[in-house]
């Protein structure tokens, strides 16, 4: 199981990775057709550089950053005893949960089956092999793909919480880390 946790992860970053890497070979390209005078500048660089970038944000945050490397707001949570604490996890995780829910029907609605969104194309991007232009939906597709991770990961927690309690605070991290070096 931690083998494919770590396969995984490392595919997730690579994906990452690749669409930075093509965010900042488009970004040379650009600067190169731009400034030699004898090449025509690029119109679409700046459309797929956005449009990778919005990718790469919903992505990231779906699939290779932490839950404890998100900015929280626990000052409160940390203060609670332990028991108090997991009540905490789960009204939270339950409430994720049910906003994610909640919002992705008429998400999914607005992205994939509203008739302007197919509608409406990238002008200066074309998919590659057939020369199509690509729908705007495209565009906003990582966010419903973010919403899905993000309901899966809150239903991993309540079980996680259900089953071992409340995730270990930074400090208990801390505290353990030393002592398992001691």
């Amino acid at each position: 199981m931690k083998t494919l946790q770590t396969w995984f992860t490392r595919g997730a970053e690579f994906i990452a990775a690749m669409a930075l890497a093509a965010i900042f070979v488009t970004f040379l390209l650009q600067i190169l057709f731009r400034y030699v005078p004898f090449l025509e500048p690029i119109g679409w660089s700046v459309v797929l550089i956005s449009l990778l970038w919005v990718f790469v944000i919903f992505f990231g945050c779906a699939f290779v950053v932490r839950e404890k490397d998100h900015v929280t707001f626990d000052v409160l949570y940390l203060a609670a005893p332990r028991p108090v604490r997991r009540v905490l996890a789960l009204i939270t995780a339950v409430l994720m949960v049910a906003a994610m829910l909640w919002a992705l029907p008429a998400v999914w609605e607005t992205v994939f089956d509203n008739r302007l969104m197919n509608l409406k194309k990238i002008q200066t991007l074309r998919v590659p092999i057939t020369g199509d232009k690509i729908a705007i939906k495209w565009l906003f597709a990582p966010f419903v793909m973010l919403m899905v991770v993000v309901t899966l990961r809150y239903l991993w927690r309540i079980y996680t919480v259900l089953r071992f309690g409340p995730p270990e605070t930074e400090i208990e991290a801390l505290l353990t880390e030393v002592e398992d070096k001691t």
